[in-house]
């Protein structure tokens, strides 16, 4: 082959090499929903140097000398998402270890409901999400075969047995599928729902103008859980923490800062707790942003009103040039000291997609900025306030609604720091 054939098969090969990628960012752009995932050592210990093995035991050393504080309780009262509808499908069984518990999450072959119970089989203690199936309605534990009734949790069949104890009975959790999560009711009273999460109608698949799944992100944090609620009433920190462009990353170095004053955040913030009858559980956040550069040049902005639902969900509803869109998201203590913080984004059908990821992708940047903060904090009990932050104190109060005197403190919930 002549040198100038191998110049022309080079040519060609980068060629096409340069339009296959061109294609396969396209199509992720246009058709394929984000799913940014980062584990706990991941964000927000950059500070920390050493790399590999060597980083993950100097996290954990970090979070075990770390002054906690004293905290309020580990797990408060209220609905928690377990799981979203599109990882439950029928016939397949999901574990999640959550709230001080290990739970069996299912949906039926038959009803297509979804069930939630303990994980472990009343019989010999087996882990029924380890081997277990599902028959209509039912689960079956993998060890000797003992069935499930998921709404009820009776047991149905033990194979090898003339009768069936009456008291043979899987615990069942008070749970509910909607917005495409799967919630389950937490309170350590053992007291039923006395409020329910809010349905929206237009994320439902059968919706005449359906919105649509645009994406999600999902962050582990080393924090108790009401850290992260209380950023909605904590004014002061956003132009501390957020003022600093997003493409400066999550977790900007002061070089990089000083790289990117040419455009920068504004904000502004207001918080107040809803008080109408039936409704103490929820409070309403108003939340206008701006980014300008140049000098001041506006270049984007977005307002955005937030609805904090309980201790663990907040619906974050926004409208902008392309239409309205809503970010739902939810907060599940895996530990007490280990949170898993997940928002999933719908929009209208005039959304662009290349667009709501980019909305996404900034607001996966700003969170990785509080997940910084959070991860090394210690828990304020009795902070030093100015007349300024006062919009913490009212929230403290109103989040202490869903904590009980029995709601579990990390003593008692044999929190470890491992991990």
């Amino acid at each position: 082959m002549e040198s100038n054939d191998i110049m022309d098969y080079l040519s060609a090969s980068i060629a096409g090499g340069t339009v296959l990628i061109l294609l396969i960012v396209n199509y992720w752009l246009w058709c394929i929903p984000m799913n940014r995932i980062r584990s706990v050592d991941e964000v927000g210990f950059n500070h920390i140097l050493e790399t590999g093995k060597r980083k993950k035991l100097a996290i954990n050393r970090l979070r075990k000398t770390r002054k906690a504080g004293k905290m309020p309780p580990a797990f408060p009262n209220g609905w928690f998402v377990l799981a979203e509808t599109r990882d439950i499908e029928p016939g397949l069984i999901k574990h999640v270890s959550a709230l001080g518990s290990d739970f069996a999450v299912f949906r039926g072959e038959e009803s297509k409901k979804v069930f939630v119970t303990d994980a472990y089989c009343p019989h010999l203690g087996a882990n029924i999400t380890v081997g277990g199936s599902i028959e209509g309605d039912c689960v079956t534990c993998p060890f000797h075969e003992w069935s499930f009734d998921g709404n009820t949790g009776k047991c149905v069949d033990i194979p090898y047995a003339e009768k069936i104890p009456d008291s043979a009975k899987l615990s069942t959790k008070t749970c509910m599928e909607a917005n495409g999560l799967i919630y389950v009711w937490f309170h350590s009273d053992g007291i039923e729902p006395t409020w329910f999460p809010p349905i929206m109608d237009q994320l439902a698949p059968s919706a005449p103008k359906c919105w649509v799944y645009q994406g999600r992100n999902e962050y582990e944090i080393s924090s108790h859980i009401q850290d992260i609620p209380e950023n909605g009433a904590d004014v002061a920190h956003l132009n501390a923490v957020h003022k600093t462009t997003i493409l400066a990353g999550g977790e900007p170095s002061q070089w990089i800062q000083s790289l990117t004053q040419w455009a920068w955040h504004e904000w502004g913030v207001r918080w107040a707790p809803e008080t109408e009858e039936g409704r103490q559980h929820r409070a309403k956040v108003e939340l206008k942003h701006e980014m300008k550069v140049l000098g001041g040049i506006p270049l984007f902005s977005l307002n955005v009103v937030g609805e904090q639902i309980g201790p663990a969900l907040v619906h974050l509803h926004f409208e902008s040039f392309m239409g309205k869109g809503v970010m739902i998201q939810y907060v599940l203590p895996l530990e007490p000291m280990l949170q898993k913080i997940v928002h999933v984004f719908y929009t209208q059908r005039t959304w662009l997609a290349p667009y709501a990821k980019m909305v996404l992708l900034g607001e996966s940047i700003l969170l990785e900025r509080d997940i910084a903060v959070w991860n090394s904090k210690t828990y304020a009990d009795r902070p030093f306030l100015v007349k300024e932050d006062h919009l913490i104190r009212q929230h403290r109060r109103w989040y202490s609604q869903f904590y009980s005197e029995s709601s579990p403190r990390f003593a008692e919930t044999n929190g470890v720091l491992d991990w």
